[in-house]
């Protein structure tokens, strides 16, 4: 029996919707795992984590070299360190800092928490004021400068001699349990 018109009609419009589902399942887990890429490939949690300190610092370079008359790339800019920042700040908070808290680092994980809190507030303030406004590139440069000494504290002080003091089953536990928390927010 000839098929008509609508029956072939309906058959590429199925095939489409199909292809259309798989790429929609497919294509967020193909973004996640480029996101935590970097973290995952770099070994460890400590290597993960400055990776991922690398990756904001050259944003950073960027962001800070803009003009005046670069307006939206500052703001485009801002809104990648953001993301970046709060997926980073999600496998601390989640994973990391409890752990420290657990092994008798109460304060340390508690000042790092706080740190987290201003680079939030920075980022708000930076959205609140116009990129146009000389105080913009200001606040930016204040608000490295102080993300630099907190990423400096975690990659020469505090992390380093964490992971050493932790058995290597526990390391191994942490880098799976904060890849896995940057993958489910990435």
């Amino acid at each position: 029996m000839p098929h008509s018109t609508s029956d072939h009609s309906f058959g590429r419009l199925a095939t489409g919707a199909a292809f259309g589902l798989l790429a929609g399942l497919a294509i967020p887990h193909a973004r996640k795992a480029v996101m935590q890429g970097p973290a995952l490939a770099a070994g460890d949690w400590v290597a993960g984590l400055t990776a991922e300190h690398r990756m904001v610092e050259k944003m950073f370079d960027t962001l800070l070299a803009t003009s005046d008359e670069e307006m939206l790339k500052r703001e485009m800019l801002l809104t990648k360190i953001a993301y970046a920042l709060t997926k980073h700040a999600i496998e601390e908070e989640n994973v990391i800092y409890p752990a420290l808290s657990e092994n008798a680092h109460a304060e340390q994980a508690h000042h790092l928490v706080d740190d987290h809190a201003k680079a939030k507030t920075f980022i708000y303030d930076l959205r609140r004021i116009s990129s146009r406004d000389p105080q913009w590139l200001l606040r930016a440069r204040e608000f490295w400068t102080d993300l630099q000494e907190h990423m400096r504290q975690e990659e020469d002080e505090i992390f380093p001699t964490f992971r050493d003091a932790l058995p290597a089953e526990e390391n191994a536990r942490l880098t799976k349990m904060m890849n896995w928390e940057g993958f489910k927010v990435a």
